[in-house]
């Protein structure tokens, strides 16, 4: 035989056996993944796309996709462990079937449906291990569900709640962070962020621009101004707080919102005042306080907030006389200590009905009878004391 032509027969039979190989077969990798091979399903749809008339199907990409979605989803670590980023090679290949067919087409309906189920899958998986208090595994469910659904509200949250409950403070503002940019955040989502940027970040410029933005997207919650100002209290920026209340009051005088606001900005202050030993300071304070509160009362005289703060107001201004009385020795308390009790207790009495309508508004609350109770103490009204006192402990005991 010639061995040049044998040398040639050879190559040809060599290159044929390449070529087949490298051919990738559609249809035997979907009966491959039917037969659960799943090895040798992956490696006949890799080569598949890499063939330009293959790549050019979306049935390519839809087989591919259920492929890697049964690899992904698979309990059996021998499968999940033939490719790691299994999840987003099948997300992808379905994302490219939605962008080559039609809506109506069988194809990009079955890839609706398919990545639906990914979603779902995740998100329950989540939820049951969320349930389990397996916060951080859940988390990693709920962001497996978000690479197939990445802005969805839903699972936003469930991702943002998941990583506060787990202590992962990044990821709890990323997923937050998002829900704001895609105007999906709740009341609750914004208190929780700004906490974490006050709190925990020590970020009191990013805490002030969202307790503004939450301003901004749910005026009629009380807390949010109330946290500009203690935020403004802290950065030293009192007069700030006060000229934006003040000329918010003077072009809407009936918000009882804004009064109360005015009305913590001073108390706030006061308190501040007080704790530095500058006692007119405080007074004055405390008292431009109490005529917002009322101011805010007057309004709505059924406000919780304004009635109950109105009556801690009245304790503050006490409080002055009667630690004065407590840094008496006995010659002066002889002398000076009966009348510095009166003045307290007159003062005391004055704001005693503010904090039984609070009471009287919100019966149940735990913080208005413990404080109403301590009033009715200080003025020897034990009988009301003890009543309140049983109420409160009544309500404790079926907690």
């Amino acid at each position: 035989m010639n061995t040049s032509k044998l040398f040639v027969l050879t190559l040809a039979l060599l290159m044929s056996v390449a070529s087949y190989a490298q051919k990738g077969s559609v249809t035997k990798a979907d009966a491959y993944l039917t037969k659960k091979d799943f090895a040798n399903a992956k490696a006949e749809i890799d080569v598949a796309i890499t063939v330009e008339k293959s790549a050019a199907k979306s049935k390519t990409w839809f087989v591919r996709g259920k492929i890697y979605q049964a690899i992904a989803t698979s309990k059996d670590e021998a499968v999940t462990s033939l490719d790691p980023d299994a999840l987003g090679k099948s997300i992808e290949a379905y994302n490219k079937v939605l962008e080559m067919d039609k809506e109506t087409s069988p194809n990009h309906l079955l890839s609706t449906t398919n990545l639906d189920a990914i979603w779902g899958n995740y998100v329950n998986d989540g939820g049951n291990d969320y349930g389990e208090g397996d916060f951080v595994s859940a988390l990693k469910s709920f962001e497996n569900a978000l690479k197939v659904k990445p802005n969805d509200s839903v699972t936003l949250l469930y991702a943002g709640v998941a990583a506060q409950q787990a202590e992962m403070t990044d990821k709890t503002l990323k997923y937050y962070y998002q829900m704001l940019e895609n105007e999906d955040a709740s009341a609750d989502v914004l208190s929780s962020m700004i906490y974490i940027e006050r709190t925990e970040n020590k970020a009191n410029d990013k805490a002030l621009e969202l307790v503004r933005k939450a301003k901004e997207l749910y005026p009629n919650d009380s807390k949010f101004g109330q946290e500009e100002i203690s935020l403004l209290l802290v950065m030293d920026k009192v007069e700030e707080a006060r000229t934006k209340l003040e000329v918010a009051i003077s072009e809407d005088p009936s918000n009882a919102n804004l009064h109360l606001n005015l009305g913590v900005l001073y108390d706030n202050l006061g308190t501040a005042k007080q704790q530095e030993g500058k006692k007119d300071e405080a007074r004055d304070a405390y008292n431009k306080a109490k005529d917002s509160y009322m101011k805010a009362i007057e309004i709505e005289p059924n406000n919780y907030v304004g009635n109950f703060n109105t009556g801690v107001i009245f304790v503050n201004l006490a409080k002055e006389f009667y630690d004065e009385v407590n840094e008496m020795d006995l010659k002066t308390y002889n002398k000076f200590g009966e009348s510095k009790i009166a003045q307290a207790n007159k003062i005391l009495k004055e704001g005693l009905p503010y904090m039984e309508k609070a009471n009287s508004i919100q019966p149940d609350d735990i913080g208005g009878l413990k404080a109403l109770q301590q009033m009715y103490t200080q003025l020897k009204m034990l009988d009301k004391a003890e009543a309140v006192l049983d109420k409160i402990e009544a309500i404790e005991a079926g907690q």
